[in-house]
């Protein structure tokens, strides 16, 4: 199996991290679509003059005697603390990610450093699934390919557990399985800053194991399709390509495996090749029997 295994990273290694990509002084909020976050200024009214919050650029909240809210897009989300100056953002989307300034005078005419706070709101993952394929090969062992899709699609990582072991890898793992191996347990965990979602399948390679039934669907299909043409005497060519019945009205080509539909796919260039080849040398004997009923 591809991966190795996983070592688990400390908070203080996680906060060297953020130090690393956002830089000294700034702090980050991970928080997810829906939340509320409150953003501490560091300030305390007394010793204040003025002070203003802005948000690319925009001043967005702002006190000089008073507080007040300048029309922005947090319109109605917004509080500022009159007391602390913290900055309360409620129902948070996608949209509001980004960096957060305060800037501040004091009463005796200095100018307060810049602070710097960033957010990152993200979208909950809400389901994990495991899309498999299973080929048996001519040694009596199979080929696992395994798929981890996930219902969202950005500051993912993953991980796998395989009987004892944990491993992290890519959303894609490969192994191979005898028939001796019996039934073997996979988990797939899918996590972002804000949210884990896991899912787990059974694997097993078996004599009677089948490959992929899209493949043998569209070679059907294709000798079918040739008939067709032959009897209306229509010339074909390698790259005969057929309409697809889904409402798109898309096309497939005749390379294309079923399963390559689905999006994400399970799609590797070893696979796609051998298919590819199967498919060829099944067409080039359905031409060739064809052809001698014709001659006969």
């Amino acid at each position: 199996m591809s991966g190795g295994p996983l070592s688990s990273f400390s908070k203080q290694g996680i906060l060297l991290l953020s130090i690393l990509h956002y830089g000294v002084g700034i702090s980050l909020f991970n928080k997810a679509v829906g939340d509320s976050v409150e953003l501490p200024s560091g300030l305390e009214r007394e010793g204040i003059n003025s002070m203003e919050w802005k948000y690319r650029k925009m001043v967005i909240a702002e006190f000089d005697g008073n507080v007040s809210l300048p029309r922005s897009q947090f319109e109605g989300r917004l509080e500022m603390n009159d007391s602390n100056f913290s900055l309360t953002i409620q129902e948070l989307t996608l949209q509001d990610s980004g960096e957060f300034l305060i800037s501040a005078a004091s009463n005796k005419g200095g100018q307060i450093p810049t602070k710097t706070i960033h957010i990152q709101v993200h979208e909950p993952i809400s389901k994990v699934e495991i899309q498999k394929e299973i080929k048996l090969l001519a040694n009596q062992s199979c080929s696992v390919w395994l798929l981890c899709n996930v219902s969202v699609g950005s500051n993912l990582s993953y991980t796998w557990e395989r009987g004892n072991e944990t491993y992290r890898d890519d959303q894609q793992i490969h192994f191979s399985l005898s028939p001796a191996d019996g039934d073997i347990s996979v988990t797939c965990n899918g996590s972002n800053p804000v949210s884990r979602k896991s899912a787990s399948a059974t694997v097993k390679c078996s004599n009677d194991t089948t490959t992929p039934g899209g493949a043998v669907v569209l070679i059907v299909a294709v000798a079918v399709y040739y008939c067709r043409g032959r009897c209306n005497t229509a010339a074909l060519t390698d790259d005969t390509r057929m309409k697809d019945t889904r409402s798109n009205s898309q096309v497939m080509s005749i390379y294309e495996n079923v399963d390559d539909l689905a999006v994400p796919r399970l799609n590797t260039v070893r696979v796609r090749y051998e298919w590819s080849y199967l498919i060829s040398l099944n067409i080039n004997k359905i031409k060739q029997s064809l052809h001698e009923r014709e001659t006969m």
